[in-house]
């Protein structure tokens, strides 16, 4: 073998190696990118869409926590249609320990608050979940038209 041929072949040999290690390596981030809870959809129907405050609504939430010896934070609260999300209509967060992975089908009761003025309005819930090492956010919202009520 000449001495042209055995460095064409040994560049070939070292770019497959280094397309290996990188193939490797960005599945290790992917992988490392995972959620550790996380819902079926990010925007959830509300039953039904159009209350008065004071009145309560439903939605459905699937719920899959994929790690166990996990914490959750989760906040929840409301915001106007256009963004604004008023101080006083937020929760205190609470959290939630995960011993094992689970996944929960249900359908999640609500009360619209009485402070809500008439228009579109948003519930929006998150979770900051901590759990080997990984640190995820993942959010839900479901929108609401509060009625005007007033006699």
């Amino acid at each position: 073998m000449t001495n042209g041929k055995r460095r064409r072949l040994s560049l070939l040999i070292l770019a497959l190696c280094l397309m290996v290690i990188a193939s490797v390596m960005v599945q290790m981030w992917l992988s490392l990118r995972g959620e550790s809870i996380s819902y079926g959809a990010t925007i959830l129907p509300a039953t039904p869409a159009a209350v008065c405050p004071g009145e309560t609504f439903t939605y459905p939430v699937r719920i899959v926590v994929e790690d166990g010896n996990s914490v959750s934070r989760v906040t929840e609260g409301w915001c106007r249609a256009d963004g604004v999300c008023p101080r006083a209509q937020q929760q205190e967060p609470y959290y939630i320990n995960f011993v094992t992975g689970i996944t929960v089908e249900t359908t999640a009761t609500r009360i619209a608050p009485e402070a809500l003025t008439p228009g579109g309005w948003e519930l929006r819930h998150c979770n900051e979940t901590h759990s080997s090492g990984r640190f995820t956010v993942v959010c839900y919202a479901v929108p609401l038209t509060i009625k005007d009520c007033t006699p």
